[in-house]
């Protein structure tokens, strides 16, 4: 079960692509657009399994990383 919060970033990422990167202060973008939800949201996410994180600094990279939506194409 998903919060609101948690439905309107979905939905948010998945009309623009289903894909986005995060600046240097967490915030996601997509496409030109800022995401209307925190970085807690996004973790939140992460951790129900419905976006993953990938890229950046953490995958042995450069950046601040990216998510997608799991199951995106």
């Amino acid at each position: 079960m998903t919060t609101k919060a948690q439905d309107v970033a979905l939905r948010w990422l998945r009309d623009r692509g289903g894909d986005g990167v995060f600046d240097r202060h967490g915030i996601a973008l997509a496409q030109g657009d800022t995401a209307p939800v925190e970085r807690k949201t996004w973790n939140a996410l992460r951790d129900a399994g419905k976006i993953e994180f990938y890229g950046g600094v953490h995958d042995g990279g450069r950046g601040y990383g990216r998510l997608r939506v799991v199951g995106a194409k």
